[in-house]
């Protein structure tokens, strides 16, 4: 699980690398023209820009969620669970890292046919770690209660 977690961290950050490094503030890349975009972008906030300015509540917050995962990942054994785990705490980490040395997140995903944020890899991370936890979950009640019954 923490393996899986460093890695999640390094790709995040080789992404949030290059997007610092290789394109300008605001230069946009079409990957799918008006659908999918790569652009440089930078939020000191969450999404959609909430807790702008916050940086010690939202590095705060990260901590916790790290520390009750490292806790939480202790009594877990399914492969699945831990794997969400560590994407979770290396998507955490990944814009816990750009908080604490840039002050702010670094974003490149643009995804232009709905009204969503720009976001970055560590955040697909977080999501998909919260997701494949919560199929785990449900997964580990439904062998439970067949063992029940």
């Amino acid at each position: 699980m923490y393996w899986i977690a460093l890695i999640t961290l390094a790709i995040d950050q080789l992404a949030k690398y290059m997007t610092r490094n290789f394109m300008e503030y605001g230069e946009t890349i079409p990957i799918i023209n008006n659908f999918f975009h790569l652009t440089s972008h930078r939020n000191p906030g969450a999404a959609w820009g909430i807790f702008s300015g916050q940086k010690f509540f939202l590095i705060s917050i990260a901590f916790i969620a790290i520390i009750a995962m490292i806790f939480y990942s202790r009594k877990v054994t399914d492969k699945l669970t831990r794997l969400a785990i560590g994407f979770f705490i290396g998507g955490a980490a990944g814009n816990v890292t750009d908080r604490l040395i840039f002050g702010e997140v670094t974003d490149m995903f643009d995804i232009r046919f709905i009204n969503y944020p720009i976001f970055n890899t560590a955040d697909v991370f977080l999501i998909s770690g919260v997701f494949l936890l919560l199929i785990g979950t449900f997964r580990e009640a439904k062998t439970e209660r067949n063992q029940s019954n």
